[in-house]
């Protein structure tokens, strides 16, 4: 079984980087940082679903519709009124 992943697709580019700047920004504001490696991973998430193998669909649904639904989730725990 081979999973290709385009590695140099320019949204996974950027759900990358947007969880390395929440990584990064965490220390200076708990909240940004949440917000942003929700966004990373709901892009993440959103992409490999629209590409997903056939074959796969059922677990990589599974799999990766989690990863939506929890950086939807951080994105809503970070924008909420604390």
């Amino acid at each position: 079984m081979n999973l290709s992943i385009p590695l140099f697709s320019m949204p996974l580019l950027v759900a990358a980087a947007l969880i390395a700047l929440g990584f990064l920004s965490y220390l200076l504001s708990a909240r940004l940082g949440v917000v942003l490696i929700g966004a990373g991973s709901l892009i993440m998430g959103a992409v490999v679903i629209f590409d997903l193998p056939n074959g796969m669909g059922l677990e990589s649904l599974l799999l990766f519709g989690i990863t939506v639904l929890v950086g939807g989730w951080m994105m809503y725990v970070g924008v909420r009124n604390g």
